[in-house]
């Protein structure tokens, strides 16, 4: 179903611009204004300069800025076409290190009613808009979306060479560590197109890039008529893309928490509304409690047998933290919600306590005024210590098994209902969309 095949990537000359870790960077979506300054301060040649430029006329001081990179060579084309293979090993908030394997290539774009290409999370049209506007200016993928396929043959990381150094190696001063091969031989190309080719895509990260690159598809061939190639021959019929497998031991999924700026309930008054529909456990209001909570939401997510949804609340003003539990079939549901989405947890915090209880605008990205986003349950909970903030609400992390039910159904999440961890680097390596 998925037609993911090899290209000549630009990539950066290490004689050029020097150690790849001061040239590559996060997504652009997770660096704010003093990360990017302090990107910039790295290298004259960092990617950010072109993902999320700060000049004045973003995107043509983009455009600029990687033609002249092409120009003196710091950025040049693979001799051939070829696969990317990129290794991530990095640590857990526990402790222990894990290793994510996947494979970098061009994914042919198709429409989402084509059931090829799977998204579950809604998308913002601002962030779209800015993201069209860089690949009109440029004219390449600069970061990879992130896919999965159900491929429990497909063994990536039995494709990691241990007789030749990868070709980008970059150390994070976290302790991420993370490498990439390029894979020029035929016959490993094959294979892994071929593994590839039965299955379709789900996208696990980079929704926006995505859609922007059908946009790009279909402007390109409406402005070239009759003389446009047939449909998958041109470079604009594919997309940067990152594959690896659903059945990977190495992915990693973090729960994303939600903070309420103001309340309109007094806590009493929202302890008592929520113990309608929940059953309300109350643990400390400490560092310990909030661990407990957080294992409790862990085990929650890791097992998925029985209907019960859980979410943690924390509200200014009360003396404990709450654990909420209630099976979603008792839960009232608009009758318009799917049962795929009444089985999240975060479509329980959504529709019932935001929405129901708290009669919060949710609107249909799953979005309210005041409401903000974090993975750090411990800044969430001392925002709403120190006053900054109303409330949080914690909750389990998303499964792959939910996200392949959801896309599978032709449906979508909230916005922010997943956060695959790491992140992937950008600046490994761009795909052009023309000559």
């Amino acid at each position: 179903m998925a037609t993911f095949r090899p290209f000549s990537g630009l990539r950066y000359d290490a004689g050029v611009v020097g150690d790849p870790a001061a040239v590559t960077a996060p997504p652009y979506d997770v660096i704010d204004a003093a990360h990017r300054d302090r990107l910039y301060e790295q290298s004259a040649y960092n990617v950010v300069r072109i993902d999320l430029c700060r000049d004045p006329d973003p995107y043509a001081a983009a455009a600029a800025t990687l033609a002249a990179w092409r120009e003196e060579g710091a950025v040049v084309a693979d001799p051939t076409p070829s696969l990317y293979l990129y290794a991530q090993r990095f640590p857990l908030p526990d402790g222990s290190i894990r290793e994510r394997v996947g494979v970098i290539g061009a994914l042919r774009v198709e429409s989402f009613e084509s059931g090829k290409v799977r998204p579950h999370e809604r998308t913002l049209q601002k962030a779209k808009d800015d993201r069209y506007a860089l690949v009109r200016a440029t004219g390449v993928s600069l970061s990879p979306i992130f896919g999965l396929v159900s491929a429990p043959a497909l063994d990536l990381a039995a494709l990691v060479p241990t007789n030749r150094p990868p070709d980008v190696d970059v150390r994070g001063k976290s302790g991420a560590h993370d490498r990439m091969w390029r894979l020029d031989d035929p016959e490993v190309i094959a294979k892994i197109t071929a593994a590839v080719a039965p299955h379709e895509v789900f996208i696990a990260d980079g929704h926006h890039r995505y859609e922007t690159a059908l946009r790009y598809r279909d402007e390109r061939r409406a402005a070239a008529g009759a003389a446009a190639p047939p449909l998958g021959e041109a470079a604009y019929d594919y997309v940067l893309c990152y594959l690896t497998t659903m059945e990977s031991p190495g992915l990693a999924i973090f729960p994303t928490h939600r903070v309420l700026a103001t309340l309109a309930l007094v806590p009493e008054a929202l302890r008592g509304a929520l113990a309608e529909h929940f059953t309300v456990a109350e643990l400390p209001w400490s560092a310990a409690g909030l661990a407990t909570l957080l294992r409790r939401l862990d085990e929650a997510a890791s097992d998925r047998s029985s209907d019960v949804a859980h979410l943690g609340v924390a509200v200014q003003g009360a003396q404990h933290l709450w654990l909420c539990t209630a099976p979603t079939s008792a839960l009232p549901f608009a009758p318009t919600v799917p049962p795929e989405l009444r089985a999240l947890d975060v479509t329980v915090l959504h529709q019932i306590v935001l929405a129901g209880i708290l009669r919060l605008p949710i609107g249909d990205r799953g979005g309210a005024p005041g409401l903000a986003y974090t993975q750090d349950a411990t800044r969430a909970l001392d925002l709403v210590d120190r006053g900054e903030a109303a409330a949080a609400f914690f909750l389990p992390a998303t499964t792959v098994g939910d996200l392949r039910a959801v896309g599978l159904a032709g449906l979508t999440m909230p916005e922010k209902s997943t956060y695959f961890f790491p992140k992937l680097l950008t600046g490994l390596v761009f795909y052009q969309l023309g000559d």
